[in-house]
């Protein structure tokens, strides 16, 4: 669960316009060390006031940012398997996926391969995923 307290500051005035608390449930499993991945505050900010992902998207959203390589932000993302694994249709993956790609979360890099947005989530360093992308 994901729990944050978010507070929309007047930038003129510095006064607090309003307050929420949003919450997010993911996973139901105990969390433990395996699968280990940093993912930047700066980005689960941004993603949390992102409405369409709804609880749709992020189980794609988790399921790219679990299959990425170590020092790397690009995925391969086949319709054949990954609706399978995710257990919905292939109409349903492709509606998350637009959702990802439309929010700047994903870019098309190829035919069935994405690249996960910098600085979002990462496993390993994010400099060196950087370095094998000059074009970036």
């Amino acid at each position: 669960m994901l729990r944050a307290r978010i507070t929309f500051y007047d930038d003129r005035t510095g006064e607090i316009v309003r307050e929420e608390d949003k919450v997010l449930f993911v996973g139901q499993k105990p969390y433990t060390d395996r699968g280990f991945v940093k993912v930047f505050v700066a980005f689960l900010r941004d993603i949390l006031e992102l409405e369409e992902l709804g609880s749709g998207a992020w189980r794609l959203l988790l399921y790219v940012i679990d299959s990425l390589d170590y020092n790397g932000l690009e995925v391969m993302l086949d319709p054949r398997i990954v609706p399978k694994r995710l257990k919905v249709s292939r109409a349903t993956f492709y509606r998350w996926l637009d959702i990802l790609l439309k929010s700047g979360i994903l870019e098309k890099r190829d035919t069935r391969l994405y690249r996960l947005k910098p600085y979002t989530a990462i496993k390993g360093q994010m400099s060196r995923a950087l370095e094998s992308e000059p074009d970036f």
